[in-house]
């Protein structure tokens, strides 16, 4: 949604009712964020085409707990074109972007707060969660090998058609499809999972997390699942040394649970990447995909 400073501000003094300066606080695929004040309050507001991304992160906040700091949403509502959220804001930098050595003092903060993620009784469910809270699957391997299918947002329509004309990239898919049909099981932990957690949804400062945000994406399902995103993405971001993270864990790297996750990772993002993205990120995604499967043997 393409809103500017100016639009912010003016739709902020509109709901208020009072003059409001809004300041640009980032961009996503899907939003602009815009931080301001009012009451005293540090705020952002955000505009977007799609309701249900607000509304995922109003149910997340009832997660928020030591550790795991996760904004309030205090309004969701219609503005032009779209939708928007009020919530509180979160200071500090991006995770991906701290450099090494404040990594290393994040790294804690970091395991800490995927602790607390498996400390949290999931409503009923598996997979993404509807802005009810509910899963949407009836169970983790049904939620994995959904990725074959275009889901019911507006965003996957035409993914697959996507991934197929992309000739690396369809036979990338096939292949790894036909490995999560092996390796995706039931008989996992069930946990509250982000599943976008370097992609500027995480704000830091030293070595704390300040906020969480963007629940979108979030699911229900193997707590393997978020060790694996960092591990998956980790050439992208030099700067976090994931072996120190992958270290503080005690749960089955290696594991046949491990390689299902990487591969949903990886077919997930070539759909997304042939649809929304570009050849080359096809690429070196399936290069990467396969890259991380050789390691298991």
């Amino acid at each position: 949604m393409d809103v500017d400073v100016a639009a912010a501000s003016r739709f902020l003094g509109e709901l208020f009712d009072e003059p409001i300066v809004a300041e640009p606080a980032g961009a996503g695929m899907w939003s602009r964020c815009f931080g301001f004040e009012h009451d005293g309050a540090r705020l952002v507001v955000r505009f977007g085409r799609h309701r249900d991304d607000f509304e995922c992160d109003r149910f997340a906040a009832r997660f928020a707990r030591p550790g795991l700091p996760i904004p309030r949403v205090h309004a969701v509502g219609e503005a032009p074109r779209g939708w928007y959220a009020i919530s509180d804001r979160a200071d500090g930098r991006a995770l991906e972007d701290v450099p090494t050595d404040q990594w290393r003092r994040l790294v804690p903060a970091v395991a800490g707060a995927l602790a607390a993620m498996r400390t949290i009784e999931p409503p009923e469910g598996w997979g993404g969660w509807t802005p009810a809270g509910t899963g949407e699957f009836g169970g983790w391997r049904s939620f994995l090998l959904s990725v074959a299918e275009d889901g019911d947002d507006e965003r996957q329509q035409g993914q697959l058609a996507s991934v197929e004309a992309h000739p690396d990239g369809a036979a990338c898919f096939r292949w790894g499809l036909s490995l999560l049909d092996e390796t995706a099981r039931d008989d996992v932990p069930r946990s509250v999972l982000h599943v976008d957690l370097i992609n500027r949804n995480v704000h830091v400062a030293g070595d704390r997390i300040t906020g969480i945000f963007d629940w979108g994406c979030g699911c229900y399902g193997d707590p393997l699942y978020e060790l694996a995103w960092f591990d998956f993405w980790s050439p992208w971001h030099p700067n976090l040394d994931v072996d120190l993270l992958l270290e503080t864990t005690d749960l089955p790297l290696g594991s046949d649970r491990h390689l299902a996750c990487v591969v949903h990772i990886g077919l997930a993002h070539l759909a997304y990447n042939a649809h929304h993205g570009t050849a080359q990120a096809v690429t070196e995604t399936a290069d990467r995909l396969r890259a991380v499967v050789a390691r298991f043997g």
